[in-house]
């Protein structure tokens, strides 16, 4: 038996996932609204636009940080403009792929109508995926930081 079958405080392998992102202010409500569908809140806000982390109760699994320019912009350098576009030409989010197991369809569903009106774009509409199998129900969709989120049910469904 592994540790996280005998501990049952430890349910997976991962502990939490943290990325970057441009501007708390536009992705703290995005976060909030997509996983409204699952029963996931903000459990954590450093007040200050720095961080923020979602979950349930005292258990945190996703943490999003403010991503800092890597070079040293001032204001006779171009100041906040040049650190706009240093931040844009990285692509904070480019390349991440996050899968969120949902409690149903109806969450897939929900997932996708909160990430599209809160500033997200759609990737792949709510849907069955015969390709990887046939229960695999799932919806994809860019956050405004580019990273490609999906939210997936895969049990069967009682018709």
């Amino acid at each position: 038996m592994t540790y996280y079958e005998t501990n049952p405080k430890r349910r997976a392998f991962l502990g939490h996932l943290s990325f970057g992102v441009r501007d708390m202010s536009i992705s703290k409500p995005f976060y909030i609204a997509i996983f409204e569908p699952f029963g996931i809140g903000l459990v954590y806000d450093d007040g200050v636009g720095g961080c923020t982390g979602y979950g349930v109760g005292d258990w945190e699994w996703i943490n999003l940080f403010r991503v800092k320019p890597l070079s040293n912009s001032s204001p006779a350098s171009g100041g906040e403009s040049a650190q706009r576009e240093e931040l844009e030409r990285l692509g904070s989010g480019r390349g991440t792929h996050i899968a969120f197991n949902a409690p149903s369809r109806e969450a897939v569903d929900g997932f996708y109508k909160a990430a599209l009106e809160n500033g997200g774009r759609g990737d792949g509409a709510p849907g069955v995926r015969k390709d990887v199998h046939k229960n695999y129900y799932a919806c994809y969709v860019y956050d405004p930081d580019g990273h490609r989120l999906e939210a997936v049910y895969q049990e069967s469904v009682k018709q």
